[in-house]
């Protein structure tokens, strides 16, 4: 089984402490949420407070918050609704909560391993699954132990969980291998990965008939950002998608963006009991869209996605499609058992919303907490996630920099002065790069010939996404939340922070003149502030020679160099990245382990 770096699991009760004092008062940011069985309670996992909220779902009002962990990320109740369990993803553990007397209390943690999110419980109420993101790992916890018992590879970055309604099956949504595992519980083995023609999976649910799962999604085509491109659907589109668990039938999509007035970042989908309404969220354009899927049936796509949503349901005026306005950022989405409430939880508005899904109303707004006034960091945050700032409002700074890391996929955005004929595809196709610590690794680009981080958060505002430019202090804003993004603890390190004995070699191999990567990865975030030229280069660069990336949090940060042609670091300095193509010697495959090893634990 592979292992990711040496953390140690761990199992203990803890005593957390007490929420934010008044004066404190953090954003909640609710990222995630959950609904007990029977309706009457609800859980956020708010990722700015790293807290968990309790709702009274029909009361619609705050009943208590405790601290949990850095930034939690998924939660899950257990099927009795008197214990529950989050995930925190900088914290690599998950809490286990109980619920006494509309009070919360953490119990328990157990470690799971690197950037868990996703989170389920089964129907025991005693066995948990976390998606462990950088482990590309389902991980099984014993609750009433505290501890793992077994570990399942997955896809790439495991980020959602479902149940089938009988338990039996468990789903993940995979964000960067672009597929679905379907997992036979009893057996603790993945049956079947689903391709889903998608990126950015995010929250995934199971029908009532238990037959389908739908999950809400993004789908890249890689064309120049020209206005035309956005407009038509060719640069990306977001996706409802349908896969089925019980026949070998292909993936289904319906495509959610109308020419003109495109959806953005989808992200949370809900379907109901009585399988009648399908519900999308939105956080880019701050809605959620309604279908009606019975008794009609919705103009589904076998193996592929149209550009722009079906006239048929655009043009219905039955009213199987509608968008609803909700402001913030919805994420999760919940039904409750009548079918018809919907449960939002709001990220960038510090709440849970309800939704009449059939008169398609907003009900109510239950507060979670937040600060009296917007800090520029804040602010900037809701501009990085406002799709609305681009052409035809198609996509915002998050949908490639997602979380404000990487997706891993590549875009020609503009950015370097190249462009295929007529501005197609294939003109300059670069890899997104990370935004952690971008603050500190002057000057921007893949070219580095950006000076400014303002000017170049203005400059993707204009060009990539083709829309208003920002004012300066707009520009301020943004550059100040991408300060505020940095890495979590790197999971190649021992568990005391040091480096095992291959990473040490590796450490004497890397500042050698052998592998020369010291001339260019240097100083404290491993990235020199030069624009060198190392082979790399192609005839028509507007920009000769490359900005060397910064090495910090490399081991996910796949696929590498600038146009992402090495799936792996090994594939990079054993290829076109190699050290005799830098000014040093071929390395053999022990020192390109041991290479490997200290540049994953950087």
């Amino acid at each position: 089984m592979r292992k990711i770096g040496a953390l140690m699991l761990v199992s203990l009760a803890v005593v957390v402490a007490p929420r934010p004092a008044a004066g404190d008062e953090p954003h909640r940011s609710p990222i995630a949420l959950a609904l007990s069985s029977d309706g009457r309670r609800l859980l956020t996992a708010n990722q700015t407070a790293g807290t968990v909220s309790l709702v009274d779902a029909e009361g619609r009002k705050l009943l208590d918050e405790v601290a949990v962990g850095e930034k939690p990320a998924g939660v899950a109740f257990a099927p009795d609704g008197r214990r529950a369990i989050v995930a925190n993803w900088y914290g690599y553990d998950v809490a286990v909560l109980e619920i006494h007397d509309d009070k919360l209390a953490v119990v328990g943690r157990v470690e799971v391993g690197p950037e868990p999110r996703g989170v389920a419980i089964g129907a025991d109420g005693a066995t948990a699954y976390v998606a462990v993101g950088v482990a590309d790992e389902v991980a099984r916890v014993d609750l009433d132990a505290l501890s793992v018992t077994g570990r399942l590879v997955v896809g790439r970055e495991p980020r959602s969980l479902a149940f089938s309604p009988d338990g039996a099956t468990l789903v993940a949504t995979n964000a960067r291998s672009q597929n679905v595992s379907v997992i036979d519980v009893a057996g603790f083995r993945v049956v079947k990965s689903l391709p889903v023609g998608g990126d950015n999976l995010r929250q995934i649910t199971v029908a009532a008939d238990g037959r389908h799962a739908y999950l809400a999604n993004m789908y890249a085509r890689g064309f120049a950002t020209t206005k035309n491109n956005i407009d038509l659907g060719w640069v990306l589109g977001q996706r409802l998608t349908r896969i089925d668990l019980k026949e070998p039938e292909p993936y289904a999509t319906i495509s959610l963006d109308p020419r003109g007035k495109a959806a953005g970042d989808a992200h949370g989908v809900a379907v109901g009991r009585d399988g009648k309404y399908i519900v999308v969220s939105l956080g880019g354009t701050h809605e959620i869209m309604i279908f009606r899927a019975a008794p009609e049936r919705l103009p589904w796509r076998e193996n592929g996605s149209r550009d722009l949503i079906p006239p048929a349901l655009l043009n219905d005026p039955s009213g199987r499609f509608r968008r609803l306005e909700l402001g913030g950022r919805p994420t999760e989405l919940a039904f409750a058992p009548d079918s018809r409430t919907l449960y939002v939880a709001n990220h960038l508005g510090d709440s849970v919303q309800v939704v009449d899904v059939e008169s398609a109303r907003l009900l109510a707004t239950v507060p979670l907490g937040a600060p009296e006034t917007l800090s520029l960091e804040r602010r900037g945050e809701v501009l990085f996630h406002d799709a609305t700032r681009s052409f035809n409002q198609w996509y915002s700074c998050n949908t490639c920099h997602g979380d404000g890391h990487m997706n891993g996929l590549r875009w020609d955005t503009l950015n370097d002065g190249r462009q295929a004929p007529g501005g197609l595809v294939g003109g300059s196709l670069k890899k997104t790069p990370t935004l952690r610590r971008v603050d500190r690794t002057a000057p921007w680009t893949w070219h580095g010939w950006q000076k400014s981080l303002e000017g170049a958060v203005a400059f993707s505002f204009t060009t990539s996404m083709q829309g208003p430019k920002p004012t300066d202090e707009e520009a301020r804003a943004v550059a100040a939340y991408m300060a505020t993004l940095d890495f979590p603890r790197n999971p190649y390190r021992l568990a005391d922070g040091s480096l095992s004995p291959r990473a040490r070699r590796g450490r004497a191999l890397f500042r050698s003149d052998k592998a020369a990567c010291a001339t260019c990865h240097k100083g404290p975030e491993f990235t020199d502030g030069a624009i060198h030229e190392v082979g790399l280069e192609e005839p028509d660069d507007v920009y000769q020679g490359y900005n060397p990336p910064s090495l910090r949090g490399a081991y996910d940060k796949y696929p590498y160099l600038h146009d992402g042609r090495a799936a792996t670091l090994h594939d990079a300095l054993a290829g076109d990245h190699s050290p005799e193509m830098v000014g040093g010697e071929a390395l053999d495959e022990e020192e390109l382990a041991d290479l490997v090893a200290y540049i994953k634990s950087l």
